[in-house]
């Protein structure tokens, strides 16, 4: 892009409608079985407009293959994917973009153990929230988002603009990336802090469980005197 062609007011107009991402509507998630091929079209449709170049794969076969893999989709049921199948794929087409697939896994785990149709384990309730309730409630929580986010975004700019009035189309524009890219980096480590302390905690209950479990061991009796 050469920046002193496209003035900065240019962006500015243009920003509302680059923030629109499309979030698949709950109740547009098929509530029936779907064949790989069928999850990768609805896929495709649904996130149309999140492509940066036309020819960008929101999902292949290989990749959902890889997820099942790397555990963080359970196996398909006879080649057919459920919609809490659906719930996860989008969760992690969304969350690949700034987290790795360890920590995916680390925040996706718990909700596959727990809500997961009848992969649930013994601890969860089974009359308790299902996938679908959980992401419902994202949804309209994103939605709301949304609006603030777009205000945040509008303070920016006018930083960016009242900040550099006077300079280059492209120094406007280059406090703009940047401001949004620190944005970015301050969420992104927030994020990895959230992941990684909630492995450690993890890690030192189960190793503290298992000292408690050796201490509890009985010691062996000594041999009675003969």
């Amino acid at each position: 892009m050469d920046f002193d062609k496209f003035t900065f007011k240019e962006i500015l107009e243009n920003i509302n409608q680059w923030i629109e991402t499309d979030v698949i509507n709950p109740e547009d998630i098929p509530s029936i079985e779907l064949y790989m091929d069928q999850v990768t079209t609805f896929m495709d449709k649904e996130l149309a407009r999140t492509k940066r170049h036309p020819d960008d794969k929101i999902l292949t076969k290989t990749m959902i293959n890889n997820y099942s893999k790397n555990d963080l989709l359970p196996p398909s049921n006879k080649k057919k994917y459920s919609k809490d199948h659906i719930i996860l794929l989008i969760y992690i087409y969304y969350m690949k973009n700034f987290l790795s697939i360890s920590d995916i896994k680390t925040l996706l785990s718990p909700m596959t153990n727990r809500y997961f149709n009848d992969f649930r384990d013994d601890s969860t309730d089974k009359s308790s929230l299902s996938m679908s309730d959980i992401y419902a409630e994202i949804y309209t929580l994103e939605k709301k988002y949304t609006a603030k986010l777009k205000e945040n975004i509008d303070e920016i700019c006018d930083i960016a603009d009242s900040e550099f009035k006077e300079a280059s189309e492209y120094l406007k524009a280059f406090a703009l990336v940047s401001m949004l890219s620190y944005d970015i980096y301050a969420k992104k480590q927030l994020i990895e802090h959230l992941l990684d302390s909630v492995t450690t905690e993890s890690s030192d209950n189960s190793a503290s469980k298992e000292t408690k479990t050796k201490k509890k061991k009985p010691d062996k009796q000594a041999k009675p005197n003969e």
